[in-house]
């Protein structure tokens, strides 16, 4: 059983996906702080005047590192299948982090890497959290 669910299912039981370290420190990782536009850069003063009232950030981007392992090319590829059909149809979507007590609404943006055997399938998901300053309890 892993430390995660997705929708309120756990990958490891549902694809066979293990999420490999590294998770939890780029979800951990604060937003940056958008632009509002409204700063001006005198010449002839020192720093810059900005205002700091409504504060907005910028969405967050999660590099999850995942692995799935199956007893044989037969078993792999059906959990594949399904794990690609649920991202690509999907839209924005629950990741709750056990351990740390967090739900996070993220959507899938891309796969920045894949490699494969006959049984196994290690690959990189990039997720996308519009959400980056709320948060969700897990119910």
């Amino acid at each position: 059983m892993s430390a995660y669910r997705i929708n309120g299912v756990d990958p490891e039981t549902q694809y066979k996906m293990t999420i490999e370290k590294g998770f939890n420190a780029s979800v951990r990782v604060m937003p940056e702080l958008k632009d509002n536009g409204l700063s001006i850069d005198w010449a002839d003063d020192n720093g810059v005047d900005r205002y700091h009232g409504i504060r907005k950030f910028t969405s967050k981007t999660y590099q999850i590192q995942c692995v799935i392992i199956g007893t044989s090319a037969e078993d792999l590829l059906p959990r594949y299948n399904a794990l690609e059909t649920f991202l690509l149809t999907t839209g924005i979507f629950e990741m709750d982090d056990l351990n740390g007590n967090r739900r996070y609404k993220v959507f899938y943006n891309r796969m920045t890497s894949l490699s494969t055997g006959p049984t196994w399938a290690r690959f990189t998901l990039e997720l996308i959290d519009d959400f980056p300053t709320d948060k969700f309890p897990i119910v």
